[in-house]
């Protein structure tokens, strides 16, 4: 039996996707059940790996005590929030008999989570804190450098930043940070749009050229970054994050030097080092056992991928707009996400950032690898939309069970 649907359409003209997310506004929370309590602690759980302070990174000691204390008010206030969180999307996915299934309930939450996890780090402050931000990234490779703790350096690498501000602008900084964590689970203005191209993107096609002895950025490859890019060939993706990062802060100076304003480039560093669920988990759920719980039921031109399993987990559709370009024969030689459309259970009101790449490199591999090439007339460019929806029996199935 077929298990997802993926339409991919040939697009004549570039619109803007429009979003479906509906705010509902909070219930009056209940005394939790022994199964619920459960299911909060696993969530708290997780998110109190984000604000662990590893003893190996060096910080000045108040800036510690700082640092602590404020991790220690979120996570108090979430211990208060996260069952609120529970008993909404108990009430929101009851059926008929008036009970909701734990395992979606539970992802649900998990994926809010992971949403506000999101939004806070793409969160701009002050101009004062976003100044301070800004010259910290620019002027301190160790910003990068103690970021290397697995997929939850999130708190980490924003106390990192404070470290390496002015000793008269961590106050301000910090006070900052306690603001935007206190928006967790308020309404959110709306993000701002994914850069297209994205910084690793943008950065990458500059290492082409240096590589074919094109022309060079106004900033030069740190050595470790020349040797890694343009010795090794290595590709973005393959690095660890810490390298990505100090990739993303040449860039960033670059974008500087190229005359960007420095608001749209701060955002894009942001999104550039954004942790979503996929760079979080990894591959934690394709290493799962057992055969893949989706796979295709139509395409356009050639097997498009297998859902992926994640996705799946999550409840995550929607619909990602590829574009692609080719040689004089026909082949496609580069391919980007140019927009997408998601939606996730347990997300309302806002877009579910954590979660709109999901599909982004399994999109740009099939634009390369698997479609068919350009249709007669269709020009050097061709734009096409991969649409992903989960079958409603499949939601159900896919969601029961335990974490990876």
């Amino acid at each position: 039996m077929s298990t997802f649907s993926l339409r991919i359409c040939l697009l004549l003209s570039i619109g803007v996707l429009a979003g479906s997310a509906c705010a509902v506004p909070p219930a009056a929370a209940n005394v939790p059940s022994e199964e619920d309590a459960a299911m909060a602690q696993r969530v708290e759980r997780d998110l109190g790996l984000v604000f662990i302070m590893p003893p190996d990174i060096k910080l000045d000691p108040g800036l510690r005590t700082e640092a602590d204390a404020i991790a220690a008010a979120h996570l108090a206030r979430m211990h208060t929030l996260v069952p609120r969180w529970i008993e909404e999307e108990r009430r929101l996915q009851a059926g008929p008999d008036g009970k909701a299934p734990s395992g979606p309930v539970y992802y649900a939450v998990f994926a809010r989570m992971l949403n506000e996890l999101a939004l806070w780090q793409l969160a701009p402050g002050d101009a004062a804190y976003e100044k301070a931000t800004l010259d910290a990234i620019r002027a301190t490779p160790a910003v990068c450098a103690n970021a290397g703790h697995d997929r939850h350096h999130d708190f980490l690498t924003r106390i990192v930043r404070v470290q390496a501000m002015p000793p008269q602008e961590r106050a301000a900084a910090l006070a900052t940070e306690r603001r935007l964590l206190e928006a967790w689970g308020k309404p959110h203005p709306a993000p701002p749009p994914w850069p297209n191209p994205l910084p690793q993107e943008a950065g990458m096609q500059a290492v082409v050229q240096m590589r074919s002895g094109g022309a060079r950025p106004p900033l030069a490859l740190s050595p470790v970054l020349a040797s890694i890019l343009l010795a090794e060939r290595e590709r973005y993706d393959s690095m660890p994050w810490p390298t990505r990062c100090g990739f993303q802060r040449w860039w960033l100076g670059v974008s500087l030097a190229q005359g960007r304003p420095a608001a749209e480039a701060l955002t894009a560093f942001r999104y550039g080092t954004l942790i979503t669920a996929g760079e979080r988990f990894g591959d934690a759920f394709e290493r799962e056992g057992g055969t893949a719980r989706t796979k295709p039921r139509t395409a356009a031109s050639a097997a498009p991928p297998a859902y992926p399993k994640m996705a799946a987990r999550f409840d995550v559709t929607g619909v990602t707009r590829v574009t692609r370009r080719f040689d004089a024969g026909g082949k496609p030689v580069q391919a980007s996400v140019i927009d997408r459309c998601i939606q996730v259970r347990g997300i309302r009101g806002v877009r579910p950032v954590a979660f709109e790449d999901t599909f982004d490199a399994l999109a740009v591999h099939y634009a390369l690898d698997g479609a068919s090439v350009a249709p007669s007339g269709s020009g050097p460019a061709q734009t096409f939309e991969m649409v992903w929806d989960l079958e409603p029996a499949t939601r159900g199935a896919a969601t029961q069970g335990g974490k990876p």
